[in-house]
């Protein structure tokens, strides 16, 4: 079975758990890049964010280096903006047209995850959402976010 991770990653916390997925499974890993890749930091980027989220921004991402459609199962992750996937998630999973694929969804936060998942669950319709799973400051939890990680992964396969 062929494996592929789909993350993006702004403070390095979803890059994190999906390295830890990749690693424990043998997946590959595509991380999504934004073409005009914003520099907010600190309190700011909060704002930045939520605006990005709420205006329904759909950055331009750089061209994948690997196919989606190539893979039988697929870990999909993002940050949780504003209660929602980050704008560059959103716009791979409106561009990406994957259907047919088995599908394991998660996200990343400093708290709630609001509908994240949901919306993610949504854009996927066609897919069959194998789990789902919510990260709480995995950097800060760095030991215990990658053994849940490790476990989940072993359980989604």
């Amino acid at each position: 079975m062929k494996i592929l991770v789909v993350y993006y990653s702004f403070d390095g916390n979803t890059r994190l758990i999906a390295e830890t997925i990749a690693q424990e499974t043998g997946a590959d890993s595509l991380e999504l890049r934004t073409e005009d890749e914003p520099r907010s930091k600190g309190f700011s980027k909060y704002f930045w964010g939520g605006r990005q989220v709420f205006m329904k921004v759909r950055p331009a991402l750089f061209a994948l280096d690997k196919d989606p459609a190539q893979y039988d199962f697929l870990f999909i992750g993002t940050p949780v903006w504003a209660f929602a996937p980050a704008p560059a998630m959103s716009a791979f999973l409106e561009k990406s047209g994957i259907r047919g694929k088995r599908v394991a969804l998660f996200c990343c936060s400093g708290g709630g995850m609001g509908r994240t998942l949901a919306r993610m669950e949504e854009a996927l319709a066609g897919n069959v959402i194998a789990g789902r799973m919510h990260f709480i400051e995995p950097r800060r939890t760095q030991k215990a976010s990658v053994e849940k990680a490790r476990r989940w992964a072993r359980e989604m396969m």
